[in-house]
């Protein structure tokens, strides 16, 4: 690039932009308990460097049925609760 472009690439900066940092952005700002949680966070490693699971699929098919059914009873507990609310708002309000 010659010279005049250089120059002239500088120059179209915008007036307000003097390229001033008004608040870094390293973490210092955040609470104490959430500075502590990034701080001694580890990053994720690549995609690439991710070890496969060892799982068949009938294994992980498996695995995510017995989360599920695990989590039948909180699920219907709530759907019941919600039920009864329905019927007494009905009830209350006939």
């Amino acid at each position: 690039m010659p010279d005049d472009e250089k120059k002239k690439k500088k120059r179209d900066k915008d007036d307000w932009d003097t390229g001033v940092v008004i608040a870094h952005m390293n973490g210092d700002e955040l609470p104490k308990y959430r500075r502590l949680a990034y701080l001694n966070r580890q990053k994720r490693p690549p995609k690439e460097e991710r070890q496969k699971s060892d799982l068949t699929k009938k294994e992980k098919r498996a695995i995510y049925r017995a989360g599920f059914l695990a989590m039948l009873p909180q699920l219907a507990v709530i759907l019941v609760g919600f039920g009864i609310v329905a019927v007494l708002l009905y009830f209350w309000l006939k």
